[in-house]
């Protein structure tokens, strides 16, 4: 859905410019360009966004974040896979988190410093842990397929519940 509408965004964005409205054409094609710089970037670096193996769960980051944030979560140290969605004005954003036990190591990538705990407090759904919210990463550039990943965990790790409040 993202490349279609940044390439409508970069054409629309180059007719409004040529027709006489020069700054609103040049907002919309520079969205339209930056959102296909950010698509190709994730194309072309082949990041892990969500790998579930016999060993764990890893979660990737969005493009232009450096790879050190991927965080590896083994099996002991998981009691649910979440999926959950934040409304960000008109559109929804749908995240993965992992519940993880009590005691369980920070992970790298977590939004735990105090400034995205802030935000993600005015901004996640109240219902949510903290440390679950922290632990989530966005489904952003990828699609995540429900039935494949609920088969998996349930091959994998029976243990582990997969709590669907998309």
């Amino acid at each position: 859905m993202l490349l279609p509408f940044s390439l409508f965004c970069a054409v629309f964005g180059a007719a409004i410019a040529v027709t006489g409205v020069p700054l609103w054409g040049a907002l919309a094609g520079l969205m339209g360009a930056g959102y296909l710089v950010i698509w190709t970037i994730s194309w072309l670096g082949r990041r892990v966004a969500l790998a579930v193996t016999a060993e764990g769960i890893t979660l990737g980051i969005a493009p232009g974040w450096s790879a050190s944030r991927t965080a590896f979560i083994p099996w002991s140290d998981i009691e649910a896979v979440v999926l959950w969605r934040q409304a960000t004005g008109y559109a929804t954003i749908r995240y993965i988190g992992v519940q993880r036990r009590a005691g369980a190591p920070t992970l790298p990538g977590s939004a735990r410093n105090r400034m995205l705990r802030r935000i993600n407090k005015a901004l996640v759904p109240a219902h949510l842990p903290e440390a679950l919210v922290a632990d989530s990463r966005p489904v952003s550039f990828w699609r995540l397929d429900k039935a494949r990943l609920t088969s998996a965990v349930h091959h994998l790790a029976p243990h582990v519940q997969i709590v669907d409040q998309t």
